[in-house]
């Protein structure tokens, strides 16, 4: 935790010292346009004892000019591989437009922050850089897999956008993995398998700086409910009389307080509320019966995908989800109670409700 406040105090400190421009000897030289190849997305993987591997991809560029340039090297650190990489590409590789950051999981499970580290410290990348792990396999091998149909890249972009359709999945950068660390000492990201479609696969949790677990399935998508960030979660249940209904959550909000015994931190009550209404099913919204049983069913499901988020955070002691906080900005005369509580030692109390919209009628 003290490196990572150290990393945030020395990204200040520059912003202070330099303003929105940069002082001398900070600057590349400067090169025409057309003799870069402009780097977009950067994997990072580990190599060996205190080696890493570095991967660089372009974008997919003009479709004439054939697939994306994808470079590599070893060093010591991150910057000595990408320094050693400018050999391996016909121009000279620009790293200004790097747009997004793979971990590999072995070098997750070993620690995070010199990768976050070089976005910080580095003159031509940015902290609003999107920030993946892979799992099951490394960042070198995702990119030159989505780089032999396009580029990693594109694919990435692509599962951004898509998101919030996605139910289970947000964007992350490298300033939000900072905050969450310095805030709360964990954090989640977004995961993708090592394929060609860099296929999302849940989340990655991170406590301190390593990765601590993963989040996936029903606790991926209780991520997004706990953290409000749903467009299109459908949910699909089963009617009496045969047949399925299919429910579109369109909004979740959750409001996070402690539960005080005394002047003693017990637990957390978590009270969630679902916006839903009805994409499929032959039922009569207007029957008030059918109406509340839907509500309820959509509750209960939800409700268990909530659980296995906040399961998971007590089973690794984690914070990813940020609850101690919210509480204490909830209930500001209990931070003092809130600060360094243990989330395992805690009893989460977990209220869901589940409004379905009447704005029409599924069986006409």
């Amino acid at each position: 935790m003290r490196r990572i406040t150290a990393l945030l105090l020395a990204g200040l400190a520059t912003l202070t010292l330099t303003g929105c421009r940069r002082g001398p000897g900070l600057l590349p030289y400067a090169r025409e346009i057309e003799d870069m190849e402009l780097m977009q997305t950067l994997g990072v993987d580990r190599a060996g004892e205190g080696q890493v591997e570095v991967t660089a991809s372009s974008g997919s560029g003009d479709p004439a000019e054939g697939a994306a340039t994808v470079v590599s090297g070893q060093a010591g650190t991150i910057s000595a591989a990408v320094l050693g990489m400018q050999g391996e590409g016909s121009s000279y590789l620009y790293f200004g437009h790097v747009g997004q950051l793979l971990l590999g999981e072995e070098l997750a499970r070993q620690g995070v922050e010199p990768a976050l580290d070089y976005i910080l410290r580095d003159v031509e990348t940015r902290l609003d850089t999107a920030l993946y792990l892979v799992r099951g396999g490394t960042a070198g091998k995702a990119i030159t897999a989505a780089g032999e149909d396009g580029s990693a890249a594109d694919r990435l972009e692509a599962l951004a956008e898509d998101a919030g359709l996605l139910a289970g999945s947000m964007p992350r950068t490298v300033k939000d993995a900072l905050s969450d660390l310095y805030a709360q000492g964990a954090t989640f990201l977004p995961a993708v398998e090592a394929d060609e479609a860099l296929t999302a696969a849940g989340y990655g949790i991170l406590k301190g700086d390593r990765l601590a677990g993963w989040a996936e399935g029903d606790a991926a998508l209780g991520v997004n409910l706990v953290l409000g960030q749903v467009d299109a979660d459908v949910v699909e249940l089963p009617l009496d009389g045969g047949g399925v209904a299919a429910l579109r959550v369109v909004g979740a909000r959750t409001s996070v307080r402690p539960v005080m015994d005394g002047g003693a931190l017990t637990g957390l009550s978590l009270t969630c509320t679902l916006d839903a209404n009805m994409a499929e099913g032959n039922v009569d919204l207007r029957t008030e019966e059918v109406h509340a049983s839907l509500e309820t069913a959509l509750a209960q499901v939800e409700e268990a995908r909530i659980r296995s988020a906040l399961e998971l955070a007590q089973e690794l002691d984690a914070d990813y989800l940020g609850l101690l906080r919210r509480a204490a900005l909830a209930r500001p005369w209990h931070k003092e109670a809130l600060e360094g509580a243990s989330l395992g030692a805690l009893e989460l109390e977990l209220h869901v409700t589940a409004k379905l919209q009447r704005s029409y009628d599924a069986a006409r």
